[in-house]
């Protein structure tokens, strides 16, 4: 079943994720709480990524995103919340991200970048009104 609410793009980049170091989310990798991770697609409400850990749902995150790709000259630092991290193969996992805490600014550019890029008409999930 897809649950996919907004509309996305395959994207190929690469981008710092951070896991936030505080009680409430004890967790630790082999090299420390920063990572690279591959994108490979995006939308409004949220990011898709291969990385090389599995990081366990619910985890909060804070990501480094060039906006080069969005028409946006700096670096782009969004909060997000792993929603599911599955195994792929030996040393990768398909991660997604929800977006929770994004600048207007960064909205803005993600929907014009989706919109302008979008490989399909309609979102797989009409809701209600």
């Amino acid at each position: 079943m897809d649950t996919r609410f907004t509309r996305r793009v395959n994207l190929s980049l690469k981008i710092l994720l951070e896991i936030k170091d505080d009680e409430e989310q004890q967790i630790a990798l082999v090299g420390g709480n920063k990572l690279e991770a591959d994108v490979f697609d995006i939308s409004v409400s949220g990011i898709g990524l291969g990385i090389r850990h599995f990081i366990p749902k619910g985890l909060m995150v804070s990501m480094e995103i060039d906006g080069t790709p969005f028409e946006i000259n700096e670096v782009m630092r969004v909060k997000g919340e792993i929603c599911y991290c599955n195994y792929v193969q030996a040393s990768l996992y398909k991660c997604g991200i929800r977006f929770i805490e994004m600048p207007e600014q960064y909205v803005t550019a993600v929907i014009d970048f989706v919109s302008k890029y979008e490989r399909r008409e309609d979102s797989r999930i009409e809701l209600a009104e």
